[in-house]
């Protein structure tokens, strides 16, 4: 399954890794990293993994205790829409 990821995605992915690296350090960042990608060949396997989000056709799940992914599939393509913070008042 092809992933595609949105624009806001890839810049709250590359903040997350800033401010965790800037504050915390590159093992941190890296165990960030190894769960998002462990999460996203997950859903790749199992579609439905996680339960649909406030928005209609989207799903959220979590990525860790702060973080959570936002995605849709279409046309057998998993889209990832963003990454938010869960202590964040945010719309999914």
């Amino acid at each position: 399954m092809e992933t595609v990821w949105s624009e806001k995605s890839i810049q709250n992915y590359f903040g997350i890794i800033d401010y965790l690296v800037l504050n915390w350090n590159s093992e941190i960042a890296l165990k960030f990293d190894n769960q998002l990608n462990s999460l996203v060949e997950r859903i790749q396997s199992f579609e439905e993994i996680c339960p649909k989000s406030k928005i209609l056709n989207f799903h959220k799940c979590l990525i860790n205790k702060h973080n959570s992914l936002i995605y849709h599939i279409l046309n057998d393509k998993l889209f990832i829409v963003a990454i938010v913070d869960n202590r964040s008042n945010h719309p999914f």
